[in-house]
């Protein structure tokens, strides 16, 4: 399955985003830092996840979807980050 890094800027300051992460880790993902999540799901291409998470969005809001199959490299990503990159690359 291809991975994906899923980046986003949520510009609502009162808006409940709890829908968008609830349907990343129901997807598998894993969130590496504040507005980042990795995810491996079963499209092949970007465009179509990008649309469906969008669902979950604001019109106003950013989001970037964009696919990886080489090892991420990081520094200080939140606890758990090794295990799934391990898991899924």
């Amino acid at each position: 399955m291809p991975l994906y890094v899923i980046s986003y800027d949520l510009r609502a300051p009162n808006k409940d985003y709890q829908p968008l992460w609830d349907e990343m880790d129901r997807l598998g993902g894993h969130k590496p830092l504040q507005s980042v999540y990795f995810l491996n799901v079963n499209t092949a291409k970007a465009a179509t996840l990008r649309e469906h998470l969008a669902k979950f969005i604001d019109d106003n809001d950013q989001l970037i979807v964009v696919p990886f199959d080489d090892r991420p490299a990081h520094q200080k990503a939140n606890s758990g980050t090794n295990d799934w990159i391990n898991s899924n690359l």
